[in-house]
């Protein structure tokens, strides 16, 4: 049974906020998921994509490994695989298809918010968690170096990524709006977390002129860096929740659950017109709080950015034959890769012969003559296994269909197997 792509999915696509929060990964259990498959023979490498809008798991292995996979996820999230299907879940195993949507997912094509280029930041932290923990190899690390570069490719032949629609400037730009319906007082403005997307949020508001901006953060550092950037005020995370009931409007994308609740805030101090803007994914917010004050979750945004997805979904064909460029380099790598890995058995053995040969007159010889026979012969086996790569670069070059590749192929393999 062959090795290819596949994968086991949910996204903004087939669920709702509660859905995705509830099959989100954490960090802790997207390790321990990636250890747990990386550690099943059915698949040889595993890649794991947890965000707000979607959870994905890829993998390179046997074509059984997606009953597997439901069965390890399922056990992380204390469900059954039926109850991940009927959330929404849904798998992809046609190895081609896999690729196209990793390319498409990867670039901001999928997206809710579409070119959202922290789609593509988050795939490289998925790529350095996975990487850390080796659970990816040659195959992962080809096709992530070939996505990176149909990004940059995007970024700087098309339209695609120009103007501002990403989560963080969706949450500025909805904070400016919220700040113009008050034109009698600046609202203050309190936001906690200091990731990526509370970074990027933050200055953000600074470029959009927005003022009275406090900053919050588990680790102090961060945050006093931030604010000092932008010339905002810094406090102790440890007055987070006093800060945040006196706040008109509090932006949080703290990886926490609930960490805002009717415990936490006391809804007597809140008003109607106060607002959270929750980018966390579990949600950070607790639903009551809906009952006291206006929550905005992730998938109110999109309507933040109507006039640049105008613009994004207008360059779509320039991006999609970019990706098919970049997709069609990865086939083509990974075809002569495959069939070159044929040749290992026949590298192995002229290795041997070497060894062999070198072992039995080096007695006889000195020990400048010894160097000289051992160079001799390494040159040799250099040159023996070029001359059958070339001449297989070639057979491919020549006959890239699949099928009149195959007859070739097979002789390839009897021959050196």
């Amino acid at each position: 049974m062959e090795n290819s792509f596949g994968t086991f999915y949910i996204t903004y696509k087939e669920a709702s906020v509660p859905t995705r929060e509830r099959f989100s990964l954490s960090e802790r259990e997207t390790e321990t998921l990636l250890l747990e498959l990386k550690a099943i023979t059915e698949i040889q490498e595993v890649f794991i994509l947890s965000t707000c809008n979607r959870t994905e798991v890829y993998w390179y292995g046997k074509e059984n490994a997606i009953s597997i996979v439901k069965e390890k996820f399922a056990q992380i999230k204390s469900v059954s695989i039926e109850r991940l299907i009927k959330a929404g879940f849904r798998e992809l195993t046609h190895s081609d298809e896999v690729i196209k949507r990793f390319f498409e997912i990867s670039v901001g094509v999928d997206s809710q918010i579409i070119g959202d280029w922290q789609i593509t930041h988050q795939v490289k932290q998925a790529y350095q968690l996975a990487d850390e923990l080796e659970t990816i190899g040659t195959y992962f690390h080809k096709l992530i170096s070939f996505v990176l570069k149909a990004s940059k490719k995007i970024t700087s032949q098309t339209v695609f990524r120009s103007g501002a629609a990403s989560v963080s400037f969706a949450t500025a730009d909805l904070v400016r709006k919220i700040v113009k319906n008050n034109p009698s007082s600046m609202p203050s403005i309190l936001v906690v977390g200091v990731g990526k997307i509370g970074a990027d949020t933050v200055r953000n508001l600074r470029k959009m002129g927005i003022q009275n901006v406090k900053i919050t953060n588990r680790t102090l550092g961060k945050s006093a860096m931030l604010a000092t950037e932008n010339a905002y005020e810094v406090i102790d995370f440890k007055d987070v929740f006093e800060e945040a009931e006196k706040a008109d409007i509090v932006i949080s994308s703290v990886s926490l659950p609930n960490f805002f609740n009717s415990l936490t805030i006391n809804v007597r101090n809140v008003s109607c017109r106060q607002c959270f803007i929750d980018l966390s994914m579990p949600r950070s917010v607790e639903h009551k709080l809906t009952n006291f004050l206006k929550v905005y979750n992730i998938d109110d945004l999109k309507e933040q950015t109507k006039a640049v997805r105008e613009e994004r979904i207008g360059a779509l064909s320039a991006v999609y034959e970019i990706l098919k460029e970049e997709r069609e380099n990865f086939q083509n790598w990974k075809t002569e890769y495959e069939y070159i890995l044929m040749l290992h058995p026949f590298k192995t053995a002229l290795e041997d012969l070497k060894n062999n040969i070198s072992n039995k007159y080096s007695s006889e010889l000195d020990e400048k003559n010894q160097q000289l026979i051992t160079k001799i012969l390494t040159d040799f086996t250099q040159k023996a296994m070029r001359i059958p790569i070339v001449n297989l670069k070639t057979q491919l070059n020549n006959h890239p269909n699949q099928e009149h590749q195959k007859p070739f192929l097979d002789t390839l393999q009897r021959l050196f197997s």
